[in-house]
């Protein structure tokens, strides 16, 4: 049975957490011994790599070295070995190591300005993370033995890549169709000590740019001559694509997860029910995807006093909004999707992707196309296309919830204070809509604009490296979005919690009076009736400022009241006499409780009480590691005259939503979204 998709994400996350722990990642370029989690640990957490120390895969390297020699001695013609590349491999040579030399040469023409100044255009480089990730890749692909590149060659690149020396490639040029030949004719360019081909050294916090000729000396790391095949062996593969694909998909992954998270976060502060991810309703139409989501938010939401059963007695709705009802229907088939892109990018790691391959057990060299990259890029748009479908949820949540004419009760915005000075979430709500606005934009095919290159020999080319840049940038805009309705959430879920405390303080001292009140007219037993009617006013007057809503609600109780009084066949006139005390009462009633309430809920918020489980975690993670406050209005704001001056240091509504967005990107929600699955397995 295939593992679901939190199944791989948690494995995935087990290994990236190995790999740090161990601190190195060993290379033995065998099938499916590197994944994507392999990638991260090298790309993003500097885990060093190593060369498996193995007579077998130094005997296979050095046999694919002596299978070209002993082909070469029969005079044979060899693609990329004494002939031309591409368009031109009509023609020949004898000059092995300087043909080596001229597809480097010629490959190296990318825009890279600044350089070679520490200061220069890093907005024109593909990202250093990238990079390592490529070097690791493409050792692991040599190592396999089918491309006649020596192993002093390979350890020369696990030598810098650990001494952090990483070449600046151009982030632009590349068409990933005889794999991704200009980023890595720049790897060339750092085997052989060009004095043209500059490199980042990373010492500590500081990161110094120098030629790779210089970078290598300081190292005391020789330069190599490159050998017959060796450069054609080091340019043509997939390893960049490769690379800024695993660093995609492992985000997309996370992403995935954390949606399935938020979405219970939300389901509980809009009040949502439960039975929207009942296991009937998935079984009736039972896709894996469809079936892993309607279980991982109905476990998320286990132990939670805001989500509902439904109730199909209820006034409004009988049933949630498509955002929350029909989340399992809309993110299941993204898991699927992203399942298979993992088994797709996987399988590329673990490849041998340049040409020609050599064939040592069959004695010969196999002319192909492992080059061609659209196996990344199928994975990549299937990425790009889940980005893009959780953002549009997260985006129909987020409206949902700042919206006073769908939130079920809450203010407007999600203010804390009075609505007509306060307007607390406007500003992410607009923030959102910019942001879906991109993320559409970016999620356009890249593959549907190839165009005919290099005399019309790469006539067809993936683009897979152009689609995992722009695949890139859809993550960092989901991951936004994240951020700024994670922060939305909490907001929300501490406005439930404050109403949550309000009724339950008013509710006795209401009864209290109704029973001083009306203990001997026809209303001494209307109590609960009254308590519908007062709470459903009080959420339907959610636009108004609290004194306004207490008069109105006033108001309303008391024309309930007089309403039922004059259904009544025999109503005392007594009872009418004492609506005006009542009103009076209850108005006063409501004003100190909803004060008393507010202050002490602005002091100690007990909004964990009522959250489930695993979205505790989540909800704490905000609050109390990440010090992000719930927002009280404009007392919170540095730059106001109200700034409240009780020692905390305020902090703009996008400081906090930066610090929010600044640990989902770094992955430290990771640990969180691991103990809250682990905790909702547990008791699930």
């Amino acid at each position: 049975m295939m593992a679901s998709h939190l199944q791989e994400t948690l494995r995935s996350w087990s290994t990236l957490n190995q790999a740090k722990k161990v601190g190195i990642v060993v290379l033995d370029g065998e099938d499916s011994s590197l994944a994507p989690a392999h990638i991260v640990a090298v790309a993003r957490f500097s885990v060093k790599v190593s060369l498996l120390d193995s007579n077998e895969i130094k005997k296979r390297v050095q046999d694919s070295i002596a299978t070209l020699d002993l082909h070469l001695s029969n005079s044979e013609d060899i693609y990329g070995v004494n002939t031309g590349c591409g368009g031109n491999a009509s023609t020949r040579t004898k000059k092995l190591e300087m043909l080596q030399q001229a597809f480097l040469q010629h490959h190296q023409a990318g825009i890279l300005p600044g350089l070679p100044h520490s200061s220069y255009d890093a907005a024109h480089a593909l990202p250093t993370g990238l990079t390592r990730g490529a070097i690791l890749l493409r050792c692991n692909s040599l190592l396999r033995g089918h491309s006649a590149v020596r192993m002093e060659v390979i350890e020369l690149l696990v030598q810098a890549l650990n001494s952090k020396i990483t070449p600046i490639i151009p982030l632009r040029g590349s068409i990933s169709a005889s794999g991704d030949l200009s980023p890595l004719s720049y790897l060339g360019g750092l085997l052989e000590g060009n004095a043209d081909i500059f490199v980042q050294v990373d010492a500590g916090n500081n990161a110094n740019v120098m030629s790779a000729a210089k970078a290598l000396s300081q190292a005391n790391i020789m330069p190599v001559t490159l050998r017959a095949k060796e450069a054609l062996g080091v340019m043509n593969g997939t390893a960049p694509s490769a690379s800024a694909a695993s660093l995609v998909l492992h985000d997309t992954n996370n992403l995935a997860v954390l949606t399935q998270m938020l979405t219970a976060l939300a389901t509980e502060a809009l009040l949502g029910s439960v039975d929207n991810y009942h296991d009937f309703i998935s079984q009736c139409r039972p896709h894996p995807g469809q079936i892993e989501v309607a279980d991982n938010i109905r476990s998320f939401l286990i132990g939670s006093s805001l989500s509902q059963t439904t109730n199909t007695k209820q006034q409004g709705l009988v049933q949630d909004r498509y955002a929350l009802r029909t989340a399992p229907q809309w993110i299941g088939p993204l898991l699927e999707d992203l399942l298979l892109a993992n088994k797709q990018i996987t399988t590329e790691l673990n490849s041998s992707t340049d040409n020609p391959l050599i064939d040592v057990a069959g004695d010969r060299f196999h002319h192909g196309g492992n080059f061609q990259a659209a196996s990344v890029t199928s994975a990549i748009e299937k990425a790009k296309t889940a980005l893009f479908m959780l953002g549009r949820l997260l985006a129909s949540q987020c409206q949902e919830l700042v919206n006073p004419t769908l939130n079920k009760g809450l203010a407007p915005n999600l203010c804390f204070d009075d609505p007509s000075l306060s307007f607390t979430c406007k500003g992410i709500d607009i923030n959102m809509s910019s942001y879906l606005s991109e993320l559409a934009f970016l999620t356009n095919s890249v593959v549907s604009h190839v165009q005919v290159a290099e005399m019309n020999n790469q006539s067809v080319n993936s683009l897979a490296l152009i689609a995992a840049r722009y695949a890139a940038e859809s993550v960092d805009i989901v991951t936004m979005m994240c951020a700024a309705h994670l922060y939305v959430l909490c907001q929300a879920l501490d406005l439930r919690a404050l109403e949550k405390d309000f009724f339950h303080a008013l509710q006795p001292q209401l009864m209290a009076l109704h029973s001083e009140t009306w203990c001997n007219s026809e209303m001494a037993e209307k109590f609960s009736e009254i308590w519908t009617a007062v709470t459903a006013s009080w959420h339907g007057h959610n636009e108004c400022d609290h004194a306004d809503r207490h008069r109105k609600v006033t108001e309303d109780s008391a024309h309930f009241i007089f309403d039922h009084l004059s259904k009544g066949e025999n109503a005392a006139s007594s009872s009418y006499a004492m609506i005006p005390k009542w009103k009076a009462r209850i108005e006063s009633t409501l004003v100190d409780v909803d004060q008393r309430t507010r202050v002490k809920f602005s002091a100690q918020q007990t909004t964990p009480d009522y959250l489930a489980v695993a979205t505790k975690e989540m909800y704490l993670w905000v609050r109390q590691a990440l010090q992000v406050p719930l927002h009280r209005g404009l007392v919170d704001h540095p730059g106001s005259s109200k700034c409240a001056n009780d020692g905390c240091v305020k902090k703009t509504i996008g400081t906090n939503v930066t610090k929010i967005y600044t640990a989902i990107r770094s992955g430290e929600i990771v640990a969180v979204l691991q103990k809250a699955s682990q905790i909702s397995s547990e008791i699930s």
